[in-house]
């Protein structure tokens, strides 16, 4: 799996959370499915950064190529 199809993934895993989230009526349930999507979330954002940092790495970035 990509970096990128991994963030995809995370994003998709956090958004089914909360729509779980919002069909749940217990307030501990709910706000523990809540805490699940904001880890997601943060995975998310990790696999965009390794995918932005893997591109940069392989294209090189202007400051890699100024000097």
């Amino acid at each position: 799996m990509s970096a990128f199809d991994g963030a995809l993934e995370w994003q998709d895993r956090a958004d089914h959370a909360r729509r779980a989230a919002g069909q749940l009526t217990d307030p501990v349930a709910k706000q523990a499915m809540l805490q699940a999507a904001k880890g997601y979330e943060h995975l998310a954002r990790a696999a965009a950064a390794a995918r932005k940092q893997q591109h940069d790495f392989v294209i090189g970035t202007p400051s890699d190529l100024s000097g």
